[in-house]
C-alpha cells in the first residue's frame, strides 16, 4: 500500500519526520506493507513544492537550509498554501504549522480544508482541537476520513490513543497532568537553587523555550493541552478562555525549597474534571506530595493521569522530549490511519 502525504510546514518537527520516513521505510514495509511517499511540502518562508512522483526527502532537507524548495517543484507553481492544499495530489496531510495559541489560527482553517478536499489529516497543533474539535472530528467522520492527532500532548506518547483504544465504555471523570517542559524544567532548577530568569535562559539555550516565554510563563501552553485531553476524552466543549488559568511567574526559590521541605513539589499542575454535566478545568502551580507519581517529573518530561469509571489511576509517564519524539508522535498516526484505525 501507497499513502502519499502533503506537508505542511517544514520546521523542525516535520523535518524530523522526513529524517524518520528515510530511516523507517524498510521498516513501514517490513511490518505493515505500507509505502510513504511525500508528494509535497509547503512552508511560508522556505518555499514550496510538488512532484507528484515524490520529493527525495534528502534533496528537501538540503534545499530547506538554501531556502530553495521551489527548485524541487513540478507543475504549475502555487502561490500559497492554500492552492498547494487544492493542487498537491495526496491521500494524507501532515499539518505542523505555525500557529497563534490564542486563535488556533491558520493551522484550524488549514485543517478545516484539508478534510473538506477528502483527505486525511494528522496535526500536531493544539489548535484546531482546542478550538473545533467538535466540528472538525465530525466532519472527518462524515467523510470517513483519518482525523489524528498524538503529538498535540506529550509529543510521541500514545497519550491520546490510549484514550481511544484503551478505554472502551469508560467515563473519564478526571484529567492531571505536568504537560509544559519549559515550566517544568524552571520549578526543578528553582528547587536547585538557580534564579528563575538564569534557568529561563538555559531552556532559551537549549531551543526548548521561545525568545517570548510568555505562552509557557503564563500557563497559556498548558490551558491549551488541557483543552485538548477535556475535549477529546471528556466530551467537553471547552475553549483555552474557558480554563482558570495561573502561571508559574510568581513563584520563588524561597516557595519551592519550603514546600520540598514539607513532603511536596510545586508543579505547574493541568486538571479537567467533571462537575455535573459539566467539564471544569484550571492551570495552576500545586503543591503535590511526593507519593503522587506527577511530583516525580522533573526537566522536560512529561506526565499525565486518566481516572476512569472503570480504572481508579492510570498514569502516562515521557521522558525528555524532542522534535523527534513529536516527529514519531506524527508517524504513529500516519500508520495508524493506513491501518484503518480511524474506522475502528
Amino acid at each position: 500500500m501507497e499513502l502519499r502525504l502533503a506537508l505542511l510546514g517544514f520546521g523542525n518537527v516535520n523535518r524530523a519526520l522526513a529524517r524518520l520516513l528515510l530511516r523507517k521505510a524498510d521498516a513501514l514495509r517490513a511490518a505493515h506493507d505500507l509505502t510513504l511517499t511525500v508528494t509535497g511540502i509547503s512552508t511560508d518562508s522556505h518555499g514550496r513544492c510538488i512532484d507528484p512522483a515524490g520529493i527525495d526527502l534528502k534533496a528537501a532537507l538540503d534545499a530547506y537550509a538554501e531556502r530553495a524548495l521551489e527548485r524541487l517543484h513540478r507543475g504549475a507553481p502555487t502561490p500559497d498554501t492554500a492552492a498547494f492544499l487544492q493542487a498537491v495530489p495526496a491521500d494524507l496531510v501532515v499539518e505542523a504549522t505555525w500557529m497563534n495559541p490564542r486563535t488556533g489560527q491558520p493551522a484550524t482553517d488549514l485543517v478545516r480544508a484539508a478534510l473538506g478536499r477528502g483527505l486525511h489529516v494528522v496535526t500536531a497543533n493544539k489548535g484546531p482541537l482546542a478550538y473545533a474539535y467538535r466540528e472538525l472530528s465530525a466532519l472527518a467522520r462524515a467523510k470517513r476520513l483519518g482525523f489524528f492527532f498524538e503529538s498535540t500532548v506529550m509529543d510521541g506518547a500514545p497519550v491520546h490513543a490510549f484514550g481511544r483504544e484503551g478505554l472502551p465504555v469508560s467515563v473519564i471523570r478526571r484529567i492531571r497532568g505536568v504537560l509544559n517542559s519549559t515550566t517544568n524544567s524552571i520549578l526543578t532548577r528553582l528547587e536547585q537553587g538557580v534564579p528563575f530568569a538564569e534557568a529561563l535562559q538555559e531552556m532559551q539555550a537549549a531551543g526548548l523555550a521561545e525568545a517570548d516565554p510568555s505562552n509557557d510563563i503564563d500557563g497559556w501552553d498548558s490551558a491549551l493541552k488541557i483543552t485538548v485531553l477535556a475535549n477529546v476524552h471528556m466530551g467537553a466543549d471547552l475553549r483555552p478562555a474557558d480554563v482558570e488559568r495561573t502561571g508559574i511567574g510568581g513563584v520563588t526559590i524561597e516557595q519551592v525549597q519550603a514546600a520540598l521541605k514539607e513532603g511536596r513539589r510545586i508543579k505547574l499542575l493541568c486538571e479537567a474534571w467533571r462537575d455535573g454535566e459539566a467539564v471544569r478545568a484550571r492551570v495552576a502551580p500545586v503543591a503535590l506530595p511526593l507519593d503522587s507519581p506527577l511530583a516525580h517529573v522533573m526537566r522536560t518530561s512529561s506526565a499525565v493521569t486518566f481516572e476512569a469509571d472503570t480504572l481508579t489511576e492510570l498514569t502516562i509517564i515521557e521522558g525528555d522530549s524532542s522534535p523527534d519524539t513529536t516527529a514519531f508522535g506524527v508517524l504513529a498516526d500516519i500508520v495508524n490511519i493506513a491501518r484503518g484505525r480511524h474506522l475502528a
